[in-house]
């Protein structure tokens, strides 16, 4: 098969399956690299990565068994425990879903802005990484345009919202008006952000702790709000009556025995904590400590489901465009796949002109340059003009062999 496609996403996977397979561009580059000096079997491959799903994309592939192991040895189980998360996709089914992505159709929250950016990413990656080829970069490219044109041509992304963006709107349903809490914001990523403007100005305090002080200063700055360094997050929780934790780290930051130290040295209250994070920085066990409620992506999803109504009404408009570009790059590999016929055909109609312009000057006898040089033009764009039709046709015919046949390119 020329391309195929493995992965699990928020709907086929809990987070705390997702998690195993959360890879940053640096661990995707560990991964690619590994994956070319062991010979891995295809030859070309890209790994897209976010909150949402891990997918890899490979071309070609003899089995997507291969696929199915190269996401189990990642996650470190079994390649049997983890298929029953997993979906594949083969061909032009693998390049629509790679567009449906980029698009944001795959998205928790339809739409999301974010995900062009990580697709872009995953490309850079696995191109820096000497893993792509020309059936990955037609297909990314293929997604890239569909994302563009799904955000210029539709209204999938004009109404604003995001996982931050739900996860600030959780806590007010949680916890009423927000300009009497102590929020703190664990990380300073893209998604802490985005979190930190929606929150600006809306509560009593807001705090920002980052493992790099620099990150923690000049977003707390933008937000007007306090910066604290990261051995004070015990403390910071301790004080705090929500957490927003959305680090990059590749585990849990937010521990049950750090909590649990926290609640000892703070007065006894309500802290809620909402965990937007994947891997997910809070230990589930957190919920189990008195007065502390943990909600991650999980629970997000099952709110944002209810969700996003009028961008809904944008999916047909979306769906079209994928297709569009689905057919784009079935061209591309029509074009592809009959290229060494084409080669040959012109060959043939090349060598049959050079012959028959030679025969012609024979029968001339001498001839001046401006009739040589005429005969040349003239034979020229006969030839062209014959293979016309049936080169721009050919891509279309269901079997290139009978072409071959027609033309007389399958004898010796």
């Amino acid at each position: 098969m020329p391309l195929a496609c493995t992965g699990i996403n928020h709907l086929t996977a809990s987070v705390a399956v997702r998690e195993r397979l959360a890879l940053g561009p640096v661990a995707q580059r560990r991964v690619l690299d590994a994956s070319r000096q062991a010979g891995a079997p295809f030859g070309e491959l890209a790994i897209l990565s976010t909150c949402n799903r891990t997918e890899v994309y490979a071309a070609p592939v003899e089995s997507s068994e291969a696929l199915l192991g190269l996401l189990a040895g990642i996650a470190g189980v079994p390649a049997a425990m983890l298929q029953p998360h997993t979906y594949r996709e083969t061909g032009i089914d693998a390049v629509r879903r790679l567009c449906r992505v980029a698009t944001g159709l795959d998205s928790m929250v339809l739409g999301e802005s974010e995900i062009q950016g990580q697709v872009a990413t995953a490309f850079r990656t696995a191109e820096d990484a000497g893993t792509t080829g020309p059936v990955l970069s037609a297909a990314f490219r293929a997604a890239a345009q569909a994302g563009r044109r799904a955000r210029v041509e539709t209204g999938i992304g004009r109404l604003p919202t995001s996982v931050s963006s739900e996860a600030i709107k959780l806590l007010r349903e949680l916890a009423g008006p927000l300009d009497h809490l102590s929020v703190l914001l664990v990380g300073t990523g893209k998604m802490g952000r985005l979190a930190g403007q929606s929150l600006r100005r809306s509560t009593a305090r807001l705090t920002v702790i980052s493992r790099t002080a620099g990150h923690a200063q000049e977003l707390a700055q933008h937000c007007e709000a306090a910066a604290l360094g990261w051995h004070e997050l015990a403390d910071a929780i301790a004080q705090a009556d929500a957490i927003i934790c959305s680090t990059g780290a590749p585990h849990a930051v937010v521990s049950h025995d750090l909590v649990a130290g926290a609640i000892a040295a703070g007065e006894p209250r309500r802290r809620i904590f909402v965990d937007i994070a994947v891997p997910r920085d809070v230990e589930p066990e957190v919920r189990v400590l008195p007065g502390c409620e943990v909600y991650d992506l999980d629970a997000l999803q099952q709110r944002l489901a209810g969700n996003l109504e009028a961008r809904r009404q944008e999916i047909p408009a979306v769906e079209a465009i994928v297709e569009q570009e689905v057919e784009r790059f079935d061209a591309w590999r029509r074009q592809q796949s009959v290229l060494p016929l084409l080669l040959e055909m012109r060959a043939q109609g090349e060598a049959i002109r050079q012959r028959e312009v030679a025969r012609a000057l024979r029968r001339l006898g001498p001839a001046s340059p401006e009739v040589t040089a005429l005969l040349e033009e003239f034979s020229k764009s006969l030839v062209n003009k014959l293979l016309h039709e049936p080169t721009r046709r050919l891509p279309t015919v269901d079997d290139p062999d009978m072409a071959r046949a027609l033309f007389g390119l399958d004898a010796g």
